[in-house]
């Protein structure tokens, strides 16, 4: 039996040692889930009363601790989670997950440059809406090629939970579309703390249009790792993002109104893929 047509798994829990792997996947992604919050939001609502009290700036060795520390939460203790849960499966098959670019070529190239395409689609649609323009001089490839090894450091390896520890427990329950609203809810909240941090690119941004965006981005990661059972892409695909908008190839959330209708191209994009997905 297929799983939404895409890759082999469960569409319900069965009985015996079916339903009982299951209810510790479910397991997994809620030591996972509880564990990410309570470093996360411990480090970066700390960061945050003192960045806006004026005690400690993001830049300053104590603010960058408590900055990456809530950062790579969701990698390591992903990892902590696996360790506790081993009847979800051993790590030695959680790290091939992680680990996994044996994949089609085109879905290798979509990881990659995804976002920016988003990215460059919205540039053209708001110019035609509105009176953006172009940023220049930050559209260069030689730009965006190293961004992206910067930020699968910085953001892009979070997906290990996201997808590794998460995704599969959601998936098994619902179909894509519903899978990735949990998915989306968890991710665009744990940022919360965030856009109180002076200093961050989150800070002061519009939440409402940060988790529309973060929906869209979500659906097609979602999309990438039901097709594969690929970490690696989801965080190759997270790394592009940031790499696109320091490139200038997208919108970053300051750049308003640009950044609105990125949101909307992206949400627009992420739903149709997980609609077309569930159709076929």
């Amino acid at each position: 039996m297929t799983h939404h047509g895409l890759v082999p798994g469960p569409l319900r829990p069965r009985a015996g040692r079916g339903a009982s792997k299951l209810s510790e996947q479910s397991r997994r992604a809620c030591v996972f889930v509880v564990g990410t919050f309570v470093v996360s939001w411990g480090a970066w609502w700390s960061l945050a009363a003192l960045s806006n009290a004026g005690a400690v700036t993001l830049d300053a060795p104590a603010g960058w601790a408590l900055f990456v520390l809530g950062g790579t939460a969701p990698t390591w203790v992903a990892y902590l989670a696996v360790w506790r849960t081993p009847e979800a499966g051993p790590l030695r098959e959680f790290n091939r997950r992680v680990l996994r670019w044996r994949v089609p070529l085109s879905l290798l190239a979509a990881a990659l440059l995804g976002a920016a395409a988003l990215g460059v689609v919205s540039m053209a649609l708001a110019g035609l809406l509105t009176s953006v323009s172009w940023p220049e001089g930050r559209g260069a490839l030689a730009v965006f090629v190293p961004a992206v090894g910067v930020g699968i450091v910085f953001g892009g390896i979070e997906e290990v939970g996201w997808r590794g520890a998460l995704q599969p427990a959601v998936t098994a329950r619902w179909n894509l579309l519903t899978a990735n609203l949990v998915i989306a809810a968890v991710w665009t909240i744990w940022h919360l703390p965030l856009f109180w941090v002076v200093g961050t690119s989150q800070h002061g941004a519009p939440f409402g249009l940060f988790v529309l965006a973060g929906f869209g981005y979500s659906a097609i990661m979602t999309w990438l790792y039901a097709r594969t059972q690929s970490v690696a892409l989801c965080v190759l695909f997270h790394a592009g993002i940031s790499a696109a908008a320091a490139a200038g190839l997208a919108f970053s959330f300051s750049d308003m109104p640009g950044f609105a209708v990125q949101a909307l191209v992206v949400a627009g994009v992420g739903v149709s893929v997980l609609v077309f997905t569930r159709r076929r």
